[in-house]
Protein backbone atom coordinates (compact mmCIF):
# COMPACT_ATOMS: atom_id res chain seq x y z
CA UNK A 1 0.00 0.00 0.00
CA UNK A 2 1.20 3.46 -0.84
CA UNK A 3 -1.17 5.29 1.65
CA UNK A 4 -2.49 3.17 4.68
CA UNK A 5 -4.54 3.75 7.89
CA UNK A 6 -2.06 3.89 10.43
CA UNK A 7 -2.78 1.52 13.66
CA UNK A 8 -2.59 2.67 16.97
CA UNK A 9 0.65 3.41 18.89
CA UNK A 10 2.16 0.43 20.90
CA UNK A 11 0.78 0.51 24.54
CA UNK A 12 3.66 1.59 26.84
CA UNK A 13 5.20 -0.76 28.83
CA UNK A 14 7.77 0.12 32.02
CA UNK A 15 10.02 -3.06 31.09
CA UNK A 16 14.08 -2.82 30.69
CA UNK A 17 15.32 -2.56 27.17
CA UNK A 18 16.46 -5.22 25.47
CA UNK A 19 20.28 -5.39 26.67
CA UNK A 20 23.37 -5.97 24.06
CA UNK A 21 21.81 -4.84 20.71
CA UNK A 22 24.53 -2.42 19.68
CA UNK A 23 28.60 -2.26 20.57
CA UNK A 24 28.64 0.63 22.34
CA UNK A 25 26.95 1.29 25.21
CA UNK A 26 22.98 1.56 24.67
CA UNK A 27 21.65 4.33 26.26
CA UNK A 28 18.58 3.35 28.94
CA UNK A 29 16.34 6.04 29.66
CA UNK A 30 12.36 5.61 30.58
CA UNK A 31 9.50 7.97 29.01
CA UNK A 32 7.34 7.24 32.07
CA UNK A 33 3.56 6.64 32.92
CA UNK A 34 1.11 9.10 34.96
CA UNK A 35 2.26 7.22 37.71
CA UNK A 36 5.95 7.42 38.00
CA UNK A 37 5.07 11.43 37.68
CA UNK A 38 3.34 11.58 40.49
CA UNK A 39 5.81 9.70 42.78
CA UNK A 40 8.42 12.14 41.19
CA UNK A 41 6.09 15.11 42.20
CA UNK A 42 5.23 13.23 45.72
CA UNK A 43 9.15 13.49 46.97
CA UNK A 44 9.77 16.90 45.44
CA UNK A 45 7.18 18.02 47.70
CA UNK A 46 8.78 16.55 50.50
CA UNK A 47 12.05 18.85 50.15
CA UNK A 48 11.46 22.17 51.35
CA UNK A 49 13.04 23.94 48.64
CA UNK A 50 12.90 24.38 44.75
CA UNK A 51 14.22 26.94 43.43
CA UNK A 52 12.84 28.57 39.54
CA UNK A 53 16.08 29.77 37.70
CA UNK A 54 15.64 32.12 34.83
CA UNK A 55 16.55 31.58 31.23
CA UNK A 56 18.09 33.73 29.02
CA UNK A 57 14.47 34.49 26.83
CA UNK A 58 12.68 35.34 29.79
CA UNK A 59 11.46 32.06 30.67
CA UNK A 60 11.49 29.95 34.23
CA UNK A 61 12.67 26.55 34.84
CA UNK A 62 11.31 24.87 38.44
CA UNK A 63 13.91 22.70 40.00
CA UNK A 64 13.65 19.97 42.58
CA UNK A 65 15.91 18.36 44.14
CA UNK A 66 15.77 14.36 45.57
CA UNK A 67 15.69 13.37 48.91
CA UNK A 68 19.27 12.65 48.84
CA UNK A 69 20.68 15.81 47.04
CA UNK A 70 21.37 18.87 49.67
CA UNK A 71 19.99 22.26 47.48
CA UNK A 72 22.47 23.35 45.04
CA UNK A 73 21.62 26.89 43.42
CA UNK A 74 24.96 26.32 41.33
CA UNK A 75 24.15 23.24 40.05
CA UNK A 76 20.68 23.88 39.11
CA UNK A 77 21.77 27.03 37.30
CA UNK A 78 24.69 25.02 35.15
CA UNK A 79 21.75 22.45 33.94
CA UNK A 80 19.32 25.02 33.16
CA UNK A 81 21.76 27.27 31.53
CA UNK A 82 22.84 23.99 29.71
CA UNK A 83 19.63 23.70 28.19
CA UNK A 84 19.07 27.17 27.54
CA UNK A 85 22.60 26.64 25.22
CA UNK A 86 20.79 23.60 23.30
CA UNK A 87 18.47 24.30 20.37
CA UNK A 88 14.86 24.85 21.37
CA UNK A 89 11.47 26.76 21.33
CA UNK A 90 9.14 28.32 24.06
CA UNK A 91 8.66 24.88 25.26
CA UNK A 92 11.77 25.59 27.91
CA UNK A 93 9.10 27.41 29.71
CA UNK A 94 6.87 24.72 30.57
CA UNK A 95 9.71 22.46 31.95
CA UNK A 96 10.54 21.65 34.97
CA UNK A 97 13.44 19.38 36.33
CA UNK A 98 13.94 17.01 39.35
CA UNK A 99 18.18 16.47 39.99
CA UNK A 100 18.71 13.34 42.20
CA UNK A 101 21.19 10.84 42.85
CA UNK A 102 21.34 8.33 40.39
CA UNK A 103 20.40 5.17 42.68
CA UNK A 104 17.30 7.47 43.60
CA UNK A 105 17.15 8.68 39.49
CA UNK A 106 16.28 4.48 38.91
CA UNK A 107 13.71 4.29 41.44
CA UNK A 108 11.74 7.71 40.85
CA UNK A 109 11.99 6.13 37.15
CA UNK A 110 10.35 2.82 37.92
CA UNK A 111 13.06 0.83 37.83
CA UNK A 112 16.18 -0.44 40.33
CA UNK A 113 19.84 0.91 40.72
CA UNK A 114 20.86 -1.53 38.94
CA UNK A 115 18.90 -1.42 36.17
CA UNK A 116 21.66 1.00 34.54
CA UNK A 117 18.58 3.81 34.31
CA UNK A 118 20.39 6.76 33.33
CA UNK A 119 17.14 9.58 33.26
CA UNK A 120 13.37 9.45 32.03
CA UNK A 121 10.97 11.96 31.10
CA UNK A 122 7.40 12.38 32.49
CA UNK A 123 5.52 13.28 29.16
CA UNK A 124 2.36 14.33 30.94
CA UNK A 125 3.90 16.51 34.13
CA UNK A 126 6.64 17.56 31.27
CA UNK A 127 9.33 16.64 33.93
CA UNK A 128 12.70 15.57 33.53
CA UNK A 129 14.25 13.12 36.30
CA UNK A 130 17.96 13.56 35.98
CA UNK A 131 21.18 12.96 38.19
CA UNK A 132 22.86 15.32 40.47
CA UNK A 133 26.31 14.36 38.84
CA UNK A 134 27.53 17.10 37.51
CA UNK A 135 27.44 18.37 33.53
CA UNK A 136 30.81 16.84 32.55
CA UNK A 137 31.00 13.66 35.22
CA UNK A 138 30.56 10.58 32.48
CA UNK A 139 28.04 7.29 33.27
CA UNK A 140 29.59 4.56 34.88
CA UNK A 141 29.96 2.73 31.63
CA UNK A 142 31.97 6.01 29.97
CA UNK A 143 29.37 5.84 27.20
CA UNK A 144 28.11 9.24 27.83
CA UNK A 145 27.96 12.41 30.09
CA UNK A 146 25.50 13.79 31.82
CA UNK A 147 25.31 16.79 29.50
CA UNK A 148 24.44 13.79 27.14
CA UNK A 149 21.73 12.79 28.98
CA UNK A 150 20.49 15.81 29.78
CA UNK A 151 20.07 16.50 25.63
CA UNK A 152 18.12 13.29 25.39
CA UNK A 153 15.76 13.68 27.76
CA UNK A 154 15.14 16.97 26.56
CA UNK A 155 14.51 15.35 22.98
CA UNK A 156 12.00 13.91 24.72
CA UNK A 157 10.50 17.71 25.98
CA UNK A 158 10.34 18.88 22.37
CA UNK A 159 8.22 15.80 20.95
CA UNK A 160 6.03 16.31 24.13
CA UNK A 161 5.40 19.91 22.57
CA UNK A 162 5.14 18.96 19.01
CA UNK A 163 2.32 18.83 16.62
CA UNK A 164 2.13 15.46 14.61
CA UNK A 165 -1.90 15.17 13.56
CA UNK A 166 -2.94 11.40 13.00
CA UNK A 167 0.03 10.42 15.36
CA UNK A 168 1.49 10.85 19.13
CA UNK A 169 4.74 12.94 18.53
CA UNK A 170 5.90 11.56 21.95
CA UNK A 171 6.09 7.88 20.13
CA UNK A 172 6.58 8.34 16.83
CA UNK A 173 8.56 11.83 16.83
CA UNK A 174 7.45 15.23 15.40
CA UNK A 175 6.56 15.71 12.20
CA UNK A 176 8.87 16.37 9.61
CA UNK A 177 11.17 13.49 11.24
CA UNK A 178 8.86 11.06 11.92
CA UNK A 179 7.64 11.74 8.07
CA UNK A 180 11.18 11.70 6.87
CA UNK A 181 12.11 8.53 8.57
CA UNK A 182 9.10 7.14 7.16
CA UNK A 183 7.94 6.07 10.77
CA UNK A 184 4.48 5.42 10.17
CA UNK A 185 4.94 2.47 7.41
CA UNK A 186 7.63 0.85 9.12
CA UNK A 187 5.84 1.27 12.28
CA UNK A 188 3.04 -1.29 10.50
CA UNK A 189 5.54 -3.11 8.96
CA UNK A 190 6.59 -4.04 12.18
CA UNK A 191 9.87 -2.85 11.44
CA UNK A 192 9.52 0.08 14.29
CA UNK A 193 7.54 -0.15 17.05
CA UNK A 194 6.24 3.34 18.80
CA UNK A 195 5.74 3.99 22.38
CA UNK A 196 7.90 0.65 23.11
CA UNK A 197 10.16 1.20 26.45
CA UNK A 198 10.66 -2.45 26.80
CA UNK A 199 11.99 -5.01 24.39
CA UNK A 200 11.72 -2.88 21.69
CA UNK A 201 13.42 0.19 23.25
CA UNK A 202 15.70 0.61 20.56
CA UNK A 203 13.56 0.22 17.90
CA UNK A 204 11.45 2.98 19.64
CA UNK A 205 11.07 5.71 17.12
CA UNK A 206 10.71 8.09 20.26
CA UNK A 207 13.80 7.11 21.45
CA UNK A 208 15.85 7.27 18.07
CA UNK A 209 13.92 10.93 17.69
CA UNK A 210 15.48 12.21 21.46
CA UNK A 211 19.04 10.80 19.99
CA UNK A 212 18.82 12.08 16.72
CA UNK A 213 18.11 15.70 18.56
CA UNK A 214 20.79 15.37 20.71
CA UNK A 215 23.03 14.66 16.71
CA UNK A 216 22.41 18.37 17.00
CA UNK A 217 24.58 18.81 19.56
CA UNK A 218 26.60 16.01 20.02
CA UNK A 219 27.36 14.84 16.30
CA UNK A 220 30.33 12.34 16.96
CA UNK A 221 28.35 10.35 19.52
CA UNK A 222 28.24 6.36 18.49
CA UNK A 223 24.68 5.51 17.72
CA UNK A 224 23.15 2.51 19.63
CA UNK A 225 19.69 2.45 18.19
CA UNK A 226 18.25 0.64 15.09
CA UNK A 227 20.02 1.63 12.19
CA UNK A 228 16.65 2.32 10.16
CA UNK A 229 16.74 5.66 11.92
CA UNK A 230 20.27 6.78 11.90
CA UNK A 231 20.20 10.15 11.03
CA UNK A 232 21.68 11.88 7.53
CA UNK A 233 22.27 15.01 6.77
CA UNK A 234 19.17 15.46 5.53
CA UNK A 235 16.91 13.93 8.84
CA UNK A 236 19.53 16.50 11.21
CA UNK A 237 17.90 18.79 9.06
CA UNK A 238 14.31 17.73 9.47
CA UNK A 239 15.01 18.00 13.29
CA UNK A 240 16.09 21.11 13.20
CA UNK A 241 13.11 22.06 11.34
CA UNK A 242 11.48 20.24 13.80
CA UNK A 243 12.64 22.36 16.94
CA UNK A 244 13.38 25.52 15.41
CA UNK A 245 10.07 26.01 13.17
CA UNK A 246 7.49 22.88 13.80
CA UNK A 247 4.65 22.12 11.69
CA UNK A 248 1.20 23.10 13.03
CA UNK A 249 -1.44 22.71 10.91
CA UNK A 250 -2.40 21.30 7.32
CA UNK A 251 -1.98 22.92 4.10
CA UNK A 252 -5.53 22.89 1.83
CA UNK A 253 -5.85 23.02 -1.64
CA UNK A 254 -9.26 23.85 -4.19
CA UNK A 255 -9.65 22.96 -7.11
CA UNK A 256 -12.81 23.19 -9.17
CA UNK A 257 -14.36 21.01 -11.83
CA UNK A 258 -15.82 23.16 -14.78
CA UNK A 259 -19.97 22.62 -15.04
CA UNK A 260 -18.85 21.72 -18.82
CA UNK A 261 -17.44 18.28 -17.41
CA UNK A 262 -19.10 15.30 -15.39
CA UNK A 263 -15.56 14.15 -14.03
CA UNK A 264 -12.01 15.05 -13.52
CA UNK A 265 -9.07 14.25 -11.85
CA UNK A 266 -6.76 16.24 -9.24
CA UNK A 267 -3.07 15.19 -8.35
CA UNK A 268 -1.83 16.54 -4.78
CA UNK A 269 1.76 15.39 -3.90
CA UNK A 270 2.41 14.15 -0.19
CA UNK A 271 5.60 14.74 1.52
CA UNK A 272 4.37 14.36 4.94
CA UNK A 273 2.32 11.77 6.97
CA UNK A 274 -0.67 12.24 8.76
CA UNK A 275 -4.74 13.21 8.28
CA UNK A 276 -5.63 14.11 4.88
CA UNK A 277 -9.42 14.89 3.71
CA UNK A 278 -11.54 15.75 0.60
CA UNK A 279 -14.88 17.55 0.84
CA UNK A 280 -16.38 17.73 -2.61
CA UNK A 281 -19.66 20.11 -3.66
CA UNK A 282 -21.79 20.57 -5.82
CA UNK A 283 -25.07 22.50 -7.10
CA UNK A 284 -28.28 21.97 -4.77
CA UNK A 285 -29.76 18.93 -6.57
CA UNK A 286 -26.62 17.42 -8.15
CA UNK A 287 -25.11 14.06 -6.87
CA UNK A 288 -21.22 14.11 -6.83
CA UNK A 289 -18.79 12.33 -5.35
CA UNK A 290 -14.76 11.68 -4.69
CA UNK A 291 -12.16 8.44 -5.35
CA UNK A 292 -8.85 8.78 -3.99
CA UNK A 293 -6.00 6.79 -5.26
CA UNK A 294 -2.75 6.40 -5.04
CA UNK A 295 -0.58 4.64 -7.88
CA UNK A 296 -3.28 2.24 -8.69
CA UNK A 297 -4.11 1.51 -5.10
CA UNK A 298 -7.69 2.58 -4.20
CA UNK A 299 -7.37 4.35 -0.66
CA UNK A 300 -10.72 5.47 -0.37
CA UNK A 301 -13.85 6.67 -1.72
CA UNK A 302 -17.42 8.78 -0.55
CA UNK A 303 -20.39 8.75 -3.04
CA UNK A 304 -23.36 8.81 -1.06
CA UNK A 305 -26.22 10.51 -3.11
CA UNK A 306 -26.28 14.65 -2.34
CA UNK A 307 -24.42 17.41 -3.32
CA UNK A 308 -21.61 16.84 -0.67
CA UNK A 309 -19.51 14.35 -0.13
CA UNK A 310 -16.78 14.49 2.42
CA UNK A 311 -13.48 11.46 2.39
CA UNK A 312 -11.42 11.25 5.68
CA UNK A 313 -7.74 9.40 6.19
CA UNK A 314 -7.07 9.76 9.55
CA UNK A 315 -3.62 8.59 9.37
CA UNK A 316 -1.98 8.71 5.98
CA UNK A 317 1.66 6.91 5.45
CA UNK A 318 3.89 6.69 2.41
CA UNK A 319 6.13 4.29 1.54
CA UNK A 320 8.60 7.01 -0.16
CA UNK A 321 9.29 10.54 0.08
CA UNK A 322 6.78 11.73 -2.37
CA UNK A 323 3.46 10.51 -3.23
CA UNK A 324 1.09 12.02 -4.98
CA UNK A 325 -2.72 11.18 -4.59
CA UNK A 326 -5.13 11.54 -7.20
CA UNK A 327 -8.75 12.77 -6.37
CA UNK A 328 -11.21 11.64 -8.75
CA UNK A 329 -14.46 13.96 -8.82
CA UNK A 330 -17.60 12.66 -9.94
CA UNK A 331 -21.16 14.24 -10.55
CA UNK A 332 -23.61 11.55 -11.61
CA UNK A 333 -26.56 14.36 -11.81
CA UNK A 334 -27.34 17.66 -11.83
CA UNK A 335 -25.20 20.80 -13.38
CA UNK A 336 -22.80 23.25 -12.28
CA UNK A 337 -18.95 23.34 -11.38
CA UNK A 338 -18.06 20.97 -8.50
CA UNK A 339 -15.28 22.39 -5.80
CA UNK A 340 -13.09 19.75 -4.33
CA UNK A 341 -11.13 21.08 -1.16
CA UNK A 342 -8.08 18.85 -0.02
CA UNK A 343 -6.40 19.10 3.45
CA UNK A 344 -3.26 17.22 4.03
CA UNK A 345 -0.27 17.37 6.39
CA UNK A 346 2.07 19.15 3.51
Amino acid sequence: MLVRLALAAAALTVLLPAAAQASSPSFVDRVVDTGAVKRVQATAAQNDQTLAIPTKEGYSVSVSFGSGVPVNQELAQSYVGFLDALPHGSELDKLSMVIADQAEVATLCGGDEGDGILACYGSRGMQMIVPSSGLQTTTEDGGYTTAYVLTHEYGHHIAANRKNQGFQAIDYGPKFWASYELVCDRALGNRLFPGDEGRSYLRNPGEAWAEAYARLTFPDQPWTFTSLLRPDATALDAARRDVLTPWTKNASRTFIMAGSRSTQSFGVPLTLDGRVSAVVRGRSGSDVGVTVTSGRQKVGHSDTRGARNQWTLRSGCRERPTETLTFKVTRTSGGGPVTLLVSYPG
